[in-house]
């Protein structure tokens, strides 16, 4: 390779890994044979690079899911235990190595790297500059929106809302949306997906000739509320898709379904805008693409909704790797387990700088280009949820890409095997004890030691 790759990264909110425009021997191995989606751009991507079906989120929830790809570390190191912590820009992150290494460092859309202010200034504040950051456009998420607005500090979404005069109308429908399926008032082109799509695309243009570059889109979208204009809507119509796996409100939950596939759909579409965008500077076959989330969504699985959950729906994520034109395989596919940090060293690796060392992420370009079948033995999701309670709520999983073990403090752990229990509906612990013990004593072996680790291994005590 004579010239470094630039990088356009493509990352949405909340989109569940199984919800994906995978072959249909794939889909039946999730458990989703018949759910079909419209997604030719991401399906372009898939077929000339490597899809990994086995990747989770380190914690799913936005800010600590956002706070570890960042830092390149997994939640109990990343210092960002909520959403109600701030990003500590005293810790490296790999946008500012890309920087400091000669990149031209931008972005547009959620960050969510200083989620707990509440506060984005004009896009590029503080947090941006701290972590790297040459050039963005940092906005709020849905809810974030009607709360800064609340406060009197819109960010930037928001203000472009109030200037429009439709920000009281986009709150109004936000605080009695709940799980409603009908269509938002916005028109087409100030819905946020679209309207990051044209930061996006404006952004690119303007990316200085001569240097490498990164550039991360964050589409708001398809996170809760499953909120979509009138158009998304009318495209829906007569798409049925698969019930939800132990659901008792099937139907009340076909049109929330109908959403969040109109939702993933328009992204789609963005991105081939912002691909046709590339394509037009000239710069496609010098370009990384990657597309992933932050963390999934439970979509009415088991009745659940939403994120922070230690199922598979809250913690498995899409991830894509275009590098064919950097020397990857192409159509290639892989079940091995990865974390979301492992872009980290991914980018590192292919800019041509030193990757960390550790288990806190691990280049996935090994398996990018089919020199290694899996790079990671386990791959972790874990959250602390301070609740009244206590740290008991919290959870830890890890999984070798088969077997599952879910540890919840105050509750027996419960293992599952994925390959025929995609839904995880059979509890095999009591059937597999010293499994569970192994998965178990796994956990502490892949973390690295501090204070946090004594405390999970309060509430989940290995035997002796």
């Amino acid at each position: 390779m004579t010239k470094r790759p630039n990088f356009l990264f493509l990352f949405s909110d909340q989109h569940s890994g199984d919800w994906m425009p995978y072959d249909d021997e794939v889909k039946a191995s999730l458990g989703v044979r018949d759910l079909h989606l419209d997604m030719p751009n991401i399906r372009a991507l898939m077929d000339r690079g490597a899809t990994f079906l086995g990747a989770v989120s380190p914690a799913p929830i936005c800010a600590p899911a956002r706070a570890c790809l960042a830092s390149g570390k997994r939640y109990k190191k990343c210092r960002v235990f909520t959403n109600q912590v701030n990003y500590d820009c005293s810790l490296e992150t790999f946008y500012s190595r890309l920087r400091d290494s000669g990149y031209y460092v931008c972005g547009v859309g959620k960050f969510d790297l200083n989620k707990a202010d509440l506060s984005w200034e004009d896009g590029y504040h503080e947090t941006m500059k701290g972590t790297g950051f040459t050039a963005a456009l940092d906005n709020e998420g849905k809810m974030d929106t009607v709360w800064a607005y609340a406060g009197g500090s819109p960010g930037p979404y928001g203000s472009m809302l109030q200037k429009a005069g439709w920000i009281e109308q986009y709150r109004d429908d936000m605080l009695r949306r709940g799980h409603s399926d009908s269509p938002c008032p916005l028109p087409d082109e100030l819905y946020a997906d679209n309207w990051v799509t044209e930061n996006g695309i404006r952004m690119l243009s303007d990316i200085p000739e001569g240097a490498p570059w990164f550039m991360q889109v964050n589409f708001s979208g398809p996170h809760d509320p499953w909120d979509i204009t009138e158009s998304m809507k009318s495209g829906m119509a007569g798409r049925v898709f698969p019930d939800a796996a132990d659901c008792p409100f099937t139907r009340e939950n076909q049109g929330v379904r109908q959403n969040y596939a109109a939702m993933i759909e328009n992204i789609d579409r963005k991105i081939g805008l912002l691909l046709d965008a590339l394509k037009e500077r000239g710069e496609l076959d010098n370009t990384i693409i990657v597309y992933s989330s932050d963390h999934g969504e439970m979509m009415g699985d088991h009745g659940l909704y939403g994120k922070a959950k230690p199922e598979q729906g809250s913690i498995h994520i899409p991830l894509v790797i275009d590098a064919s034109r950097f020397g990857g395989a192409s159509g290639a596919v892989n079940s091995s387990p990865v974390e979301l940090q492992d872009l980290a060293a991914t980018f590192l690796d292919y800019a041509g700088l030193p990757v960390p060392s550790g288990k806190g992420s691990v280049s996935l370009r090994p398996i990018v280009e089919n020199r290694a079948s899996r790079v990671r033995d386990y791959a972790i999701s874990e959250l602390v949820t301070l609740i009244p309670r206590g740290p008991a709520s919290s959870f830890c999983v890890i999984t070798d890409g088969r077997y599952k073990l879910t540890l919840k403090g105050g509750e027996e752990p419960r293992l599952f095997d994925l390959s025929s229990d995609p839904f995880e509906c059979r509890d095999l612990a009591p059937e597999m004890p010293d499994l569970v013990e192994s998965l178990r004593r796994e956990i502490l072996k892949q973390q690295e030691r501090n204070p946090i680790i004594e405390q999970y291994a309060k509430l989940f005590p290995i035997s002796t």
